[in-house]
């Protein structure tokens, strides 16, 4: 592994443990290297960050294409593709984007750009689901504005402390909801 992956791969397993608050002394000590070698890699934290939202959302894209291919129910791969997070990430939230957008606009607007792009491979899942007649047909361009946004907004945090849920419990819960509406008289969940 290169430097500059195992410095990002230093910088997640910090940001994990203490979010935006990891400085790059604390990657440099948990790497046994000096901060001067990683700013020859990187010149600033937001480079360092920048990189981290790539390689954190390129992990959720292969868990994305491992699960449009594996076998099963459709409405399942669905429900998996759209909350895809790698077990390693779990911890993942986007509850930050408000800090992100004070000290870092440039990550936040890369974090908002993944979410809102390489959505093709769900969609085409989608539309199989809908042509299969296992999925009720919708418009996808709103629905994929509705997890979007969801995840963006409804995932700030305010959730999870009203409800007392992690982060994972509150994608399920979104995803439960969009997959099976709020109807109480047996067209839903």
């Amino acid at each position: 592994m290169e430097l500059k992956e195992r410095i990002v791969a230093a910088a997640i397993r910090l940001y994990f443990r203490r979010s935006l608050h990891f400085t790059m002394q604390e990657v440099a000590q948990s790497m046994h290297i000096s901060k001067k070698t990683i700013y020859t890699v990187y010149p600033s934290k937001e480079a360092l960050l920048l990189d981290m939202v790539d390689s954190l959302f390129a992990s959720i894209h292969r868990r994305k294409r491992k699960v449009m291919e594996a076998p099963g129910p459709i409405e399942e791969r669905v429900r998996t593709v759209i909350v895809a997070l790698p077990e390693e990430y779990a911890a993942l939230d986007f509850r930050q984007l408000d800090e992100l957008d004070e000290k870092y606009p440039a990550v936040a607007r890369r974090v908002r750009w993944h979410l809102e792009t390489g959505w093709e491979p769900t969609i085409a899942l989608l539309e199989e689901g809908m042509a299969q007649g296992s999925i009720r047909r919708v418009p996808v361009a709103v629905l994929r504005r509705m997890i979007t946004a969801s995840i963006e907004s409804l995932l700030d945090g305010e959730a999870m402390e009203e409800t007392g849920a992690s982060y994972r419990e509150t994608l399920d819960a979104m995803i439960d909801i969009i997959m099976n509406g709020i109807r109480g008289d047996g067209h839903g969940a």
